[in-house]
């Protein structure tokens, strides 16, 4: 019997959708389910990105067993911003079989080419500023917190269905001790300079929280809106990302650095909550896990530096080097004594420049993939499976 695509559109159709993985990963012992509530909240209606654009959700099945998914996604903000006629696909995951793969991405970009786009890019679960690419090195590492993990074979699926690198992300392991050991006095100065012109680094505010997110999102749109794939956050956007980590993350892991009353720039670290979801079967809290993650949550040593950013009129000033020693001493003072920088983009000539200053160490590698869509079938190399 073939491949058979269904369109998820029941309670039922999303449970199995989101449970996938747990089954296609059983037994690796690299791979940490996400949290079931946080997946089942991102594909619904309450997440703002939803609000403006569409997405469809696939499941193909082989003798009525489910053997891959697949989301289209349809950003309307990507559109407004590039007008490149380029939709996207997120949450893959398929067995090592090349006739399911091209049936998923067959049916999302048919799904896309619907509504007149011509591109198809990914994998964006569900957009650039959320988990993205496919894991192309560093299959031997746990995954930091938000950061993705896939068998090896993906690569070979995607690629075997036609599809070409468009960017290459990377993960860097950093230790904080260098900045002191290697930059002690260009560190001196900045920290200097920044007193002497009123410059100053504090955390988030507990009491003032909102305004200092409302705040820090301008700064955060400025720094990056010369990033490849890059989409401005609205405000509801970014309040909810800002609420999501303040849930993980403490507050006085998220510094700001300000000049006077303005924001110039920002650093956010993230405690690898994944050390505790590795204890939390299906990612499902209840009955129990909710009991084991905050027992193991205790015992988290290490941190993902999510994003780091300055703004551009004052990059060059030695404010990024200072922003990455006042973060490991947050760390430190949870006891924290371990970072990874991710995702760091591979056009991103300057802060990959900064790490490998700092002796940042690139561990794994992620790609983003993509394909025009034809009015045919997806064009692919082989048509025997590939091996593990």
């Amino acid at each position: 019997m073939g491949v058979e695509i269904i369109e998820v559109k029941t309670k039922q159709e999303l449970k199995k959708f989101i449970q996938f993985p747990q089954e296609l990963y059983k037994g690796n012992p690299y791979y940490v389910s996400e949290l079931y509530l946080s997946v089942k909240w991102m594909l619904s209606t309450k997440n703002p990105f939803l609000i403006h654009s569409q997405i469809a959700l696939f499941l193909a099945k082989i003798n009525d067993e489910i053997v891959g998914r697949i989301v289209a996604i349809y950003n309307k903000r990507h559109l407004e911003v590039y007008d490149d006629n380029t939709g996207f696909f997120g949450f893959f995951d398929a067995i090592n079989n090349i006739e399911v793969a091209r049936a998923l991405f067959q049916i999302s970009s048919d799904w896309l080419k619907n509504k007149g786009i011509t591109q198809m890019v990914g994998p964006t679960n569900l957009t650039t500023n959320d988990s993205c690419g496919f894991l192309l090195n560093g299959f031997e590492r746990n995954p930091m917190v938000l950061m993705p993990y896939n068998y090896k074979y993906y690569i070979e699926l995607c690629e075997h269905c036609g599809f070409e690198k468009t960017m290459d992300l990377f993960a860097y392991e950093i230790n904080g001790k260098a900045v002191i050991e290697k930059y002690e006095n260009v560190l001196k100065r900045s920290i200097q300079k920044m007193e002497d012109n009123g410059t100053k680094i504090r955390p988030v505010s507990t009491k003032y929280f909102k305004d200092d997110i409302a705040r820090l999102r301008n700064v955060y749109n400025k720094c990056n809106e010369n990033n490849w794939g890059f989409i401005p956050l609205n405000e509801n956007e970014f309040s909810a990302m800002a609420k999501d980590l303040k849930m993980i993350a403490p507050l006085d892991c998220a510094l700001l650095v300000e000049k006077g009353q303005e924001i110039i720039g920002f650093v956010i670290a993230v405690p690898d909550i994944n050390q505790a979801l590795k204890h939390v079967v299906g990612g499902k809290l209840f009955p129990f896990g909710f009991l084991k993650l905050l027992w193991y949550k205790r015992k988290v040593n290490k941190a993902r530096i999510m994003i780091l950013g300055v703004l551009k009129e004052y990059s060059g000033q030695g404010i990024d080097l200072v922003l990455y020693h006042k973060i490991t001493e947050a760390l430190n003072k949870h006891k924290i004594y371990g970072a990874e920088a991710s995702f760091v983009l591979e056009s991103n000539k300057i802060m990959n420049a900064v790490l490998t200053k700092i002796e940042g160490k690139r561990i794994k590698e992620y790609r983003i993939y993509g394909k025009k869509i034809s009015s045919h079938n997806i064009n692919f190399k082989k048509e025997n499976d590939i091996q593990k």
